[in-house]
């Protein structure tokens, strides 16, 4: 198989298999466990991109001299000693229990993340795909052993740790790789700046989430926490399945050498309006139906207002990215930088107020950080890539398509569910195909 491909499959293993054991778990958890869990998970989540990007990529971008390699590492097993100790510490001081246990992965991540650079590196992604399969199949059986059997929380605990040992016990098995010496204390300092550039980026890019769930579970309660990260493990599940595949696909292309790199932006954002739009409008309309058919009532009742609130955020960042990947190709990673940071800030300073009310305010004022930042970035993204306006048009066909069938079907007499979307994704195509450019075509 291909590399896109293979890496296709490694994020969808680490996503998809991830989702569906937690969605199997909310039949045996309390929405407070699943609260509890996802607060405490949640800043262990946000110092992974640390190791997984700040360490790993520089691997990558620093070569392989035996010299840098050892001090990465001893940076890398370093940081994630610190990190370890402090989440113990405050696992003992808050009487959590389960706290003290997840502070482990930390250093675990600390151990395999100049060995998962140098795969990465190398690209051996079927490699990298394999192993995570293994251990997540394997973390998950041992997770969905323990909630038969009525671990509860301590399940989906077992599961982060035995995801953790076997992803790093694997991935230095896999390397073949130690360090030659132990480095110097002044060589791993210079090393220092260009890490916390990468890891600055990368959490960016990756903090809202966690800090989002960390806020909420500390401010509106434990259920509330637990609603909120149902909702966003399947906003991820979403954008795993529609948006990773065609942002592998759009990369490579629009980082080849052609006359055509207009068109070619343009067919990108067609390709994932038409798919992106379908999707979320369908979030919008049938989010509770479907989510009852993998939830209890109770549980959609809670999560699925909030999955909806997020439609805002799920179109703007799909739409977005081909303009990211466009820029990416480019070398204009600037300003893609630029656009996370500010999402940062913005949807903190809108996720602040929102915190007094409920989860679905904390989701909708994420959509609102998403559509305001996104609209800037825009502006600025067009001359950077010598773009007008005029080259977004191959969003308006589903786009409008969308708003028409939303618009239907609220306001048609009910009808059985399947009817409900077998006649909207009928009705949305053929809008979408009647107003479409003739030379963009549907994914």
């Amino acid at each position: 198989m291909s590399t896109q491909v293979w890496s296709f499959l490694l994020q969808w293993s680490r996503v998809g298999i991830n989702a569906a054991l937690f969605l199997i778990a909310t039949h045996f958890l309390t929405l407070s466990e699943i609260g509890l869990f996802a607060t405490l998970f949640a800043p262990i989540r946000l110092s992974q991109g640390l190791h997984r990007a700040g360490i790993a990529e520089c691997v990558i971008i620093l070569g392989k001299s035996p010299r840098r390699l050892d001090g990465l590492f001893f940076l890398s097993v370093a940081s994630g000693l610190c990190l370890s100790v402090i989440f113990a510490s405050v696992g003992i001081l808050t009487a959590q229990p389960a706290m003290c246990t997840l502070a482990i992965i930390p250093l675990l991540n600390g151990l395999a993340a100049v060995p998962d650079g140098l795969l990465r590196k190398s690209l051996r992604l079927k490699a990298l795909a394999l192993r995570t399969g293994a251990v997540q199949i394997s973390a998950a059986v041992l997770a969905l052993t323990l909630l038969i059997d009525g671990a509860g929380v301590w399940a989906l605990v077992a599961f982060a740790l035995a995801n953790a040992i076997g992803t790093c016990l694997l991935t230095i098995w896999l390397a073949r790789w130690c360090p030659s010496k132990l480095p110097s204390a002044r060589h791993a300092v210079q090393l220092l700046p260009k890490v916390a550039q990468i890891s600055g980026r990368d959490l960016a890019g990756a903090a809202q989430f966690p800090l989002a769930q960390l806020a909420i579970g500390l401010t509106l309660g434990l259920s509330a926490a637990g609603a909120f990260q149902i909702a966003t493990r399947i906003y991820t599940l979403i954008d795993a399945l529609a948006v990773s595949p065609l942002r592998f696909i759009a990369l490579p292309q629009l980082a080849r050498k052609t006359s055509q790199k207009h068109l070619d932006i343009s067919m990108h954002l067609s390709r994932v309006a038409w798919l992106s739009a379908w999707i979320w409008a369908g979030v919008l309309l049938f989010a509770p139906d479907l989510m009852h058919l993998m939830l209890s009532a109770e549980y959609t009742k809670a999560a699925a207002p909030i999955l909806r609130a997020f439609a805002g955020l799920g179109l703007s960042s799909a739409l977005i990215m081909p303009i990211n990947q466009a820029l990416t190709a480019r070398s204009h990673t600037d300003l893609v930088l630029h656009r996370a940071v500010a999402m940062l800030c913005i949807g903190t300073a809108l996720l602040l107020p929102a915190l007094l009310y409920t989860p679905i305010a904390c989701a909708l004022a994420l959509s609102c950080a998403a559509l305001l930042v996104n609209t800037w970035y825009i502006n600025r993204a067009l001359p950077r890539l010598g773009l007008t306006t005029s080259h977004l048009s191959a969003a308006a066909p589903p786009l409008i398509a969308a708003v028409i069938v939303v618009l239907t079907v609220l306001l048609t007499p009910t009808l059985p569910l399947l009817a409900q979307m077998i006649c909207g994704t009928f009705l949305y195509f053929g809008i979408a195909t009647l107003l479409r450019d003739p030379q963009m075509r549907p994914a």
